[in-house]
């Protein structure tokens, strides 16, 4: 019979394996929703991208706070601490975790992490459609390159310790 503590720690890591996987889930959905109108033909379709960068690049964090608490790791709350958890992600901790996604894509996060933030506060501001095309190509290009990383660190939970 196995030990309640040793289920205890199977159900949190099952949870936080199927948390991941549905976040990584909705990360893709809203990729797909950015990369699915032109967003010069109509605001609508301007704010379907919009919406869309934005929901992707909170479904990104969510993954990022996720494993981040899973590892008992501080809270946040310096200044700029949005930046911080993204960078941080890209690298490695030894012993600990291997990094989220590759350090080569962190610009691309970022610029998509740049838009999340233009967006929320940029209310009356017309959308640029080049600029949502951009962000929704980048958009593809990390989630594309961040995949095999993240695969690899959900299905490392699976390993015995």
């Amino acid at each position: 019979m196995t030990p309640p503590l040793h289920r205890a720690e199977e159900a949190r890591v099952a949870q936080l394996r199927a948390e991941l996987l549905r976040d990584r889930a909705a990360v893709q959905q809203h990729r797909d929703r950015a990369l699915s109108v032109a967003p010069a033909r109509d605001l609508e379709g301007a704010a379907l991208v919009a919406m869309s960068l934005h929901h992707a690049y909170q479904a990104f964090e969510t993954i990022l706070l996720r494993i981040e608490r899973s590892l008992g790791l501080r809270e946040r709350k310096e200044e700029k601490w949005h930046r911080n958890l993204l960078a941080d992600a890209a690298m490695g901790l030894p012993g600990i975790r291997p990094p989220v996604y590759p350090s080569a894509v962190e610009p691309l996060w970022d610029q998509i992490l740049k838009f999340r933030h233009f967006f929320r506060h940029a209310y009356t501001v017309q959308l640029d459609p080049k600029l949502l095309m951009e962000n929704a190509a980048r958009l593809h290009e990390a989630v594309d390159a961040t995949e095999p990383f993240l695969l690899a660190l959900v299905n490392s939970l699976l390993e015995p310790g």
